[in-house]
C-alpha cells in the first residue's frame, strides 16, 4: 500500500487554524457553561489536582482546543474524500450538518475519554476498580452541547476567515 504526501507538505492552512482556534474558543464556554450549570466544573481541575477558577477554566479552554483540531481535521477530511455521503462532503460549509457531525463526535468523545478512557487511566493511577462504563451524565451533556456548538460554529468561521484572506 503506497501512501502519498499532502501536496503542502501536512501543513495547516492559516484558515484551518484560525479556524479551529476560534471554534475551540467558542465551544470552551459553551463546554464550561454546561459543566457550571451541572455542578461539574469544579472536577475537571479536581482530576489534575488543581482548584481555583482559573485552573478550571483553563484546562477547559485546553481540553477544547485538544478536542477541537481532531474534529476540525475530521471535517476537512470529509470533504475532501470522494466516497463519503454528501451531507458528511457538505458538512464544512453547512452549520447545521456540522452541527450534527459535532454532536455525534461530542458522543463519541464522552464514550472514548469519560465512559471508558477515564475509569481505565484513574484503574493504573490508583489500582481501584472503577465502573465501566463510567457514567458521568454531566460530562455527557456538556460534550452534546461542546460539539454541537464547535460543529455549528466551524463553518461559519471558515467562511469568514476566508472572506478576509
Amino acid at each position: 500500500m503506497a501512501y502519498r504526501r499532502s501536496r503542502r507538505g501536512g501543513f495547516p492552512s492559516p484558515v484551518t487554524v484560525l479556524t479551529t482556534v476560534t471554534a475551540a474558543l467558542i465551544a470552551g464556554v459553551a463546554l464550561g457553561g454546561v459543566l457550571h450549570v451541572t455542578g461539574n466544573l469544579r472536577t475537571v481541575a479536581a482530576i489534575y489536582g488543581l482548584e481555583g477558577v482559573v485552573n478550571e477554566w483553563t484546562l477547559v479552554f485546553g481540553h477544547s482546543v485538544l478536542a477541537t483540531g481532531p474534529f476540525v481535521a475530521l471535517v476537512n477530511r470529509l470533504r475532501r474524500e470522494r466516497r463519503v455521503p454528501r451531507p458528511l462532503a457538505e458538512s464544512y460549509r453547512n452549520p447545521f450538518l456540522c452541527a450534527c457531525l459535532g454532536t455525534a463526535y461530542g458522543v463519541v468523545l464522552w464514550v472514548a475519554v469519560i465512559a471508558y478512557g477515564a475509569p481505565f487511566a484513574f484503574g493504573l493511577v490508583t489500582a481501584n476498580a472503577s465502573p465501566v462504563p463510567y457514567r458521568h451524565w454531566g460530562a455527557f451533556y456538556a460534550l452534546l452541547v461542546f460539539g454541537a456548538v464547535c460543529g455549528a460554529w466551524s463553518p461559519l468561521l471558515r467562511e469568514f476567515f476566508e472572506d478576509r484572506q
